[in-house]
Formats: structure tokens, sequence, C-alpha cells
């Protein structure tokens, strides 16, 4: 995994509650405060990690690449400018991103999809192309990465990149001042060394060998000078602070309104906006985020101008918008396009989590017998109108990485009560819910967040246990609170989805006891809190894998490991998939406009590649013809060529 997406793979697809702060700008309680001394002592303190030494000391023999073979990303007919306008349906809890809340899914917005690391990669290859270093090697026993930074390279406040600044991202990520422990572990365990050989120059050295090392040792610029206040008070002290940016957006304070927008604005003279990868892309001059709480709120601004996209962060646009509404006179008169992109990325392991350390849910056979009382095919055929298909493992779409040998427990009430039989359960009651020999009945509450498909799901759910002989008590939860109990593992069982990056499924932080449990002095065991492990699974053979998976030197036994790991947790009845979409689509004005492909073929929503652009005189003339009661024609755009063919 690479260090940039460690918050990004801990987050639930969902964001928080805001935090509000009077003044972005000024702020008594935290006066000024530089950190030079200690963390320069901290350098010296740990020769053996911050490495100095000199351009002669660079091993002979390294083969520079430069990245420069691959095809241009974006469209030459691609126009600077305009505002992009689009919706939000929470305000996030920080600006940051690392320490508490740092993984909010707004964090891809201003950061993920934004600031440019060491390399980057290609987004229809999938190749290594320059990111703000512009030549890169690799040792010849594959656990160092060694790179040279373009001189060009700068943050959007205009001062240049330093090595410094990637001494400071191993600084800042292992100290207990930044409150992130899964980062921290990270940066502990995966890099014995990071070395400053002259002022271009580093090189990055892993613990271990790794099926790809760029992958690991792609740290991201923490920039020195911005950081100069980090210290125990970095969470609240950086809470609002928006970091300088890399990449071609940066936001203002004056652009944070609390509540309302985050407006991100296109950096002047950005050092790469002629590079080859990057100069078609990143054109709108304003993208402004509006905070829109519901769906049909979003659609009718939507209809009315105001956002220029309408689309789902669950990748598929619900029926009841792009079905039902396909015939409203925007969409007839091609004012609003319709358009579908069928993508390559992992899938959203929407899964119902069960929790295993709240009663009856740690016995095997109640949780195979919830799976097959779960009626995920009915939900897809009405709800969703067979527009998804069933997820069979909670880590589709890994390509070789995912066993192709798991099939996901069918909804069967027989098969459930047969299930429940074997863990005792076998008396009805007069509800017919099934009850034990102790009379307690299998009654469980199931989470979900306050979204309508969610809410007509558990509908569907509810109905469908009963026929099995459980009780699901539906809890419908606002996000923030759905986000917190699941956390805190106070659910029964929730409704979620996790972040997923390509190339390499994660597993520890979902599966390993580590995540689980906090070992007491005593011997005993506490539940640990604000993991992933919303399973609360603690399985000692699946821990033996998941450490060798860690460890694993090269792809094939990667993939040998992901295999086991993935039926090994089938077999434990951790989670139960939900469904999965191949494709995103959306609804948007015939003046955001696309290059003639469509989109990039490794991108998880439309949004992500930037490779759009508002043409203003499109705009103009469809507002002319909406007034002139004039229309374009329908247009219904699909783009298969990315479609896993059968």
């Amino acid at each position: 995994m690479s260090p940039r997406n460690l918050p990004l793979q801990a987050a639930v697809l969902l964001t928080f509650a805001t935090s509000l702060l009077p003044d972005l700008r000024a702020d008594d309680r935290f006066p000024p405060y530089d950190n030079t001394a200690e963390v320069e002592a901290e350098w010296k303190s740990k020769p053996e990690f911050y490495q100095f030494k000199t351009a002669a000391d660079l091993p002979s023999g390294l083969v520079w690449e430069k990245g420069l073979d691959q095809p241009e990303m974006g469209d030459p007919r691609a126009r600077k400018g305009g505002t992009f306008n689009f919706d939000q349906p929470n305000f996030p809890p920080t600006l940051r991103f690392v320490g508490p809340d740092g993984g909010n899914t707004f964090r891809g917005q201003h950061y993920d999809n934004i600031e440019i690391d060491l390399l980057e990669k290609h987004l229809d290859t999938f190749a290594w192309i320059p990111g703000v270093a512009n030549e890169w090697a690799l040792s010849a026993d594959r656990r160092t990465a060694f790179y040279r930074l373009d001189p060009e390279a700068r943050y959007s406040d205009g001062v240049k990149v330093s090595v410094e600044d990637f001494f400071m991202a191993f600084y800042i990520s292992r100290s207990k001042h930044a409150q992130d422990p899964y980062r921290a572990d990270y940066m502990e365990r995966e890099f014995s060394a990071i070395t400053k050989y002259d002022d271009r120059t580093l090189s990055i050295t892993m613990t271990k060998v790794n099926p790809d090392p760029f992958y690991v040792a792609n740290v991201n610029p923490f920039p020195r000078h911005f950081f100069r206040e980090f210290g125990d008070d970095f969470p609240a002290r950086y809470q609002w602070r928006k970091m300088p940016t890399t990449g071609a957006y940066t936001i203002l304070p004056e652009d944070v309104k609390f509540g309302r927008s985050i407006t991100l604005t296109r950096v002047k003279d950005w050092w790469a906006r002629d590079r080859k990868y990057y100069r078609h892309r990143f054109n709108a001059d304003r993208i402004v985020y509006r905070l829109v709480a519901t769906m049909d709120k979003s659609f009718e601004m939507f209809r009315q101008g105001k956002i220029d996209l309408f689309s789902s962060s669950a990748q598929l646009l619900p029926a009841a918008y792009w079905n039902d509404r396909a015939d409203i006179p925007e969409i007839l008169n091609g004012n609003i396009e319709r358009y579908s992109f069928y993508n390559q990325f992992p899938r959203i392991p929407r899964c119902v989590y069960i929790n295993q350390s709240r009663p009856l849910l740690d016995q095997l056979d109640v949780r195979i017998g919830l799976h097959h009382a779960f009626d995920m095919e009915k939900v897809i055929s009405v709800v969703l109108r067979d527009d998804a298909k069933r997820m069979q493992t909670a880590t589709a779409g890994f390509g070789r990485f995912t066993s192709p040998n798991l099939k996901a427990r069918a909804y069967d009430p027989a098969q459930a009560r047969e299930a429940f039989a074997r863990a005792g359960f076998t008396q009805p009651d007069k509800d017919g819910v099934l009850r034990n020999a102790e009379g307690r009945r299998l009654s469980f509450t199931l989470t979900v967040g306050n979204l309508p498909i969610y809410t007509q799901a558990g509908l569907i759910w509810k109905e469908g246990a009963l026929k099995a002989g459980v009780d699901l008590q539906i809890e419908v939860m606002d996000i923030t609170q759905l986000f917190k109990k699941a956390k805190e593992k106070k659910h029964d069982l929730v409704v979620a989805g996790f972040g997923a990056e390509p190339p390499y499924p994660e597993f520890w932080q979902f599966y390993h006891s580590d995540n689980a449990y906090e070992k007491q002095p005593d011997g005993s065991r506490k539940v640990k809190n604000n993991t992933n492990n919303i399973t609360m699974t603690a399985d000692p053979e699946l821990d033996k894998l998941i450490d060798q998976h860690r460890a694993a030197p090269n792809e094939d036994e990667l993939q040998r490991l992901s295999w086991l790991i993935e039926e090994r947790a089938q077999v434990l009845a951790t989670e139960i998939p939900m469904w999965e979409v191949p494709l995103y689509r959306y609804l948007h004005w015939r003046w955001l406009c696309w290059p003639r492909d469509g989109n990039c073929k490794f991108t998880r929503e439309a949004t992500d590649s930037y490779v759009w652009w508002i043409d203003e005189d499109i705009k103009a003339e469809t507002l002319q013809a909406m007034r002139e009661g004039r229309g374009f024609g329908e247009v219904s755009r699909v783009f298969d060529q990315h479609q896993d063919k059968p």
C-alpha cells in the first residue's frame, strides 16, 4: 500500500459531521511555535534511519527511468477556465489528511486526487509516471527506491519542494503527536531508512522486498515550512489549515464556508501545468462543493443548473433518478446528457458486517444462518432493478488477487434454519422467530444509513429474515452516527462500504486480531475501538496468513495468500457481501465536456481523473436555447471499452 492511501484505506466511504471554527486564519489558542530544533534533533538521534550522504555515495549502475513513453491523459480540446459546481452530502470534520478524522471522504476531493506524490500512476495503463520526481531507479536488491526531484516542483505557496520535506513526512507520520496509529505502524514497519544525497536526490529503503517497491516507497512530501508548528496539539492546531499542495488546486481560507460549501481554486502558474501527463487535466478554474443533504434536493438543484453533474458516491445512480426521471424535458431536449462508463477498479466492499463480539454472533452457525437469511437477490431485483450484480466476496475487483473460487451464500430460509438448528435454535416463537432451549430469540439490530436505497432494502431484508426465523430490527441512522457506532463496535449488524485502492487487497486492518482486541496485563482482552475490524474477527489461522501476506515478496505469493485469506474469511462468515457494479453512470449538463473515449480506465468515479472541462461557449449556447425553447436532441453515451468480457 502507498503511504498516501493509509487513511483512505482506513476510511469508511461515509463522511462525518462538521466541527465549526469561526475563522481559519487566526486562532488565539495556538501561539506561534517553531519545532526546527526538535525535528533536527530527532533526525540526528536516529542516524541509521535519517541518513545524509553525498552524490558520490549513490550506487553505480542505477538505471534511471523517466516514464515519458506513456500516452497523454485527457483531451487536447480541453479548455481551461470556468467553475464546476458539485454537491457534497456532509461537511468534512477537518482539512487534515493525517490524524483523527483525516480519512474522511472529502479528503479525496482536496488531497488524494489532487496532490502530486513522488510518482503517479497512469490512469489508463497503470504504469508509473513522473510526479514531483522526474527520474527514479531501484537498487539491485529491490529494497531501495531512488528519486530525483523535478527542479520546478513547487507548492501552491511558491515554496520549492525539498528533500527534507520527505524527511518531515517520516518525522510526522511516526510521531505520537499525529495521533494516527495506523500510519505510524505502517511507516515504522515498512521502512528502514531515508537518505539525502543532494538537493534533488533521495532514496527510501524498505525493510523487505515488495512486489512493487515503488508502490510502497511512493511517499508524499510534508512541506517543512508548513509543519513548523507540528507538536502535541497537532490535531486541533491544524484542524482547518490547508497544507500547501503540489497539485493543481488549493483551498483558500475565505473559501471554507462552514455548513455551506468548500471551494477549490486552481493554482496560478502551477508548476506541472505544461507537463505531458497533466496539461490536459485539472481544467476548471474553480470547483465548488456545495453542502446538499439529500439526493432529492441535489436533483432539484441540478435541474436548475446550480450543479453541473448529478451522480452517486455509491457509483450506481439509483433507478429512481436514472430510469424514472429519464423523461424530464432537460434530458429529452439534450440539455442534460446521460453517461455510462465501464471502469476497472476494486469494487467498494459493500457488505453487512457482523460483529462477532456481540451475543450469539460469536457462533459460526448463527453467522452462516444469517448469510442465508438476507435476501440480497430480491433487493438487487426490486430496489436496484437488476442494475447491479451480487458481490461474491468483499475483495471483488482486484483481478488476479480476487479468488475465483468464492460464491456468496444465497438467500435460502431452509439452509438458514438448518444452520440455526445446529446452533440450538429450533423452536419458533409466536411470531415465527426461532428461540433456543433457554428461550433466547434470534433477534438482532441491523444498522443502515439514512439513504433511500438502504431503507428500502431494510424492509425487504426484514421480511425475508423472518421467513428464516430471524427478527431484524432496522435501525436507520445518519451517516455520522452510524460510522461512530461501528467504530466503537457497538453494532450487531451494520451496512457499510470501505475504500479500496488498486493494485492489492488490504487485509490487516479488516481481519487481523490486532485491530479487534487489546491484550490486558492480566491476560484478558478488551475490545479495541476506532479500527476497521468492525467484524471483530480474531482468528489465529487468519492472523498467520495475514502476517505472511504483509511480508509477501512477489505478486505470485501475494495472489496465493490473498486467495487463502479470502477463502478463510468466507469460512468464518465474517460479512455478508451485498452487490457491486461494473460501471459508474451519471447525468451532466452538456457544457461539462469529456474526452472522446469517455474517461480513464482506472477511476472509481467520473470526476476522479480531472480530464473533464467546462465549455463556457456551450454553456451560453445551452442557456440561450432553453430561453428560446430549442433543444439539441437526447444524448445517452455508453463507454464499454473496458467492460469485462464474458
